[in-house]
């Protein structure tokens, strides 16, 4: 009895391949690197553990950190550049701004933390 071999079709150009997605084991020092690009790396920095850990468990910022990290090749070099975010660039920062404007200090600078703190005192 011969064992058959699993059909391997091709990814979409720019795609990461199967093996590729898991986001490499450095993934906080990869946002670490982020974040420093990000105008709000002054109040995202303490949150790095949190962002890291929400970025891994989306599977748009997940697969674009894995995009990212590729090529600017990360592992290797520990630099990330503008440049190196490509097209994964709106979504990165449009990921980091969302947290900002969610964050428990931007929501006490407008009087909304706890949540709903202000609109409670009405």
């Amino acid at each position: 009895m011969t064992q058959m071999q699993p059909i391997l079709e091709a990814e979409p150009s720019g795609a990461p391949s199967a093996g590729a997605t898991a986001i490499p084991q450095d993934c906080e020092r990869l946002v670490a690197a982020l974040i420093e690009l990000s105008p709000y790396r002054t109040v995202l920095r303490p949150l790095l553990s949190d962002i890291a850990r929400i970025g891994r468990a989306n599977r748009q910022i997940s697969a674009a950190l894995t995009i990212v990290e590729l090529r600017a090749d990360f592992a290797h070099t520990g630099r990330l550049r503008r440049a190196d975010l490509g097209p994964e660039r709106t979504a990165l920062l449009g990921f980091l701004e969302y947290i900002r404007f969610a964050s428990p200090d931007f929501l006490r600078s407008v009087g909304e933390w706890p949540v709903g703190g202000m609109r409670d005192r009405g």
